[in-house]
């Protein structure tokens, strides 16, 4: 990775992409790491510029840790994941979404699950990715409260278990245990079966 601060002979980078660099180092540590639990401080050392120069685009690890997740709300809302979520039905509604992430997980890493893995980062990280994760869990845990007949904790209780689904099936393929094929099919038919499962008898 190019260093960003200006050597002999290269252009100066602009603001935007000099954050950007920042950014992308920061999830690369992440995923690298598999914790949320990194600083300014680290992104400076392996970019190797001043901490000076990354404290003054990101002032703590809050700001740098938003600025990760509201890249990847915008490279989810890129691939579809709220229309996925406006799908007639809970099931297609959840296999879409489901689909969605397992392949921006296999693409661009896991750094959304590690940073809300976090339960003090869970409850104090604002920015877009919270706004966009809360509001398509709400979505989703309403149709499976009316289709499912569960109470509000409970349909939200099994959005979340489901969402376990693709989280690790991209897992597996982001280590080569399974192709990115097998890992779709079985994320189809796992949170079908399961939904099914869970359905009233009539």
């Amino acid at each position: 990775m190019a260093l960003i601060h200006k050597n002999e002979g290269q252009p100066r980078l602009r603001a935007a992409d000099r954050a950007a660099m920042m950014v992308e180092e920061a999830d690369r540590q992440i995923n690298l790491r598999r914790s949320a639990r990194i600083s300014p401080a680290d992104i400076a050392s392996d970019l190797g510029t001043s901490r000076s120069l990354v404290y003054s685009y990101f002032p703590d690890p809050n700001a740098l840790l938003i600025a990760v997740l509201d890249r990847h709300a915008e490279l989810l809302v890129r691939s579809g994941i709220e229309k996925a979520v406006a799908e007639t039905g809970f099931t297609a509604s959840m296999i879409g979404c489901s689909l969605i992430y397992l392949d921006h997980v296999v693409e661009h890493g896991a750094a959304i699950e590690l940073c809300f893995r976090d339960k003090w980062l869970a409850r104090n990280l604002d920015g877009t990715m919270r706004t966009l994760g809360n509001g398509i869990y709400r979505r989703l845990a309403r149709k499976a409260q009316r289709e499912l007949d569960y109470s509000s904790r409970d349909a939200l209780g099994v959005v979340q278990i489901l969402q376990a689904v693709p989280e690790e099936g991209a897992r597996l393929v982001r280590n080569g245990e399974i192709s990115l094929d097998v890992a779709h099919r079985l994320c189809h038919r796992l949170i079908n079966a399961s939904i099914e499962e869970l359905r009233p008898l009539v």
